[in-house]
């Protein structure tokens, strides 16, 4: 089996309900000015992202998801179906304790389907180096980007 055989098994797929319409959590994943609300928790550090909504086109951001940790991605659009999907190819370098991480290359698959209640967002990331990181992204990341942006959504 080569590496790009075995990273493309590495992956992983989370679904939470959220209650808002597509649009409203459309919005929040593509719109800067939204996304430096939900994207850290209060208090743990300032937020800078720009979006160039088009396929080709990159969101950037850098952000502190913890008073350790320092994020910075981009995220280049592959697929742009307003409000039910978003395909992106990921480049995340971060630092632990000022102490920089192995750069993540991997693609993000987000699609948004209406329930009774709102949306059902599904996030699908491949190519994942390691095992161990695709659980800290499946078990870490995701869950808090999702309660972040569900508070966001909220109101809360």
């Amino acid at each position: 089996m080569s590496l790009t055989e075995s990273r493309e098994e590495l992956r992983f797929q989370l679904r939470r309900e959220l209650h808002a319409t597509e649009e409203a959590v459309f919005d929040a994943l593509v719109n800067p000015e939204k996304q430096k609300v939900w994207l850290s928790p209060p208090g743990a550090g300032a937020v800078e992202t720009t979006v160039d909504l088009r396929v080709g086109g990159a969101w950037e951001s850098r952000f502190h998801p913890d008073h350790l940790t320092e994020v910075h991605d981009v995220q280049t659009y592959l697929v742009i179906d307003r409000p039910h999907r978003l395909v992106t190819d990921l480049v995340s370098a971060s630092a632990r304790g000022g102490q920089p991480m192995p750069t993540l290359h991997s693609r993000v698959d987000i699609t948004l389907e209406p329930t009774v209640w709102g949306t059902l967002m599904t996030v699908e990331q491949t190519g994942f180096p390691s095992v161990d990181v695709r659980d800290f992204f499946e078990a870490v990341v995701w869950p808090g980007g999702f309660d972040r942006i569900e508070s966001f959504l909220a109101g809360r």
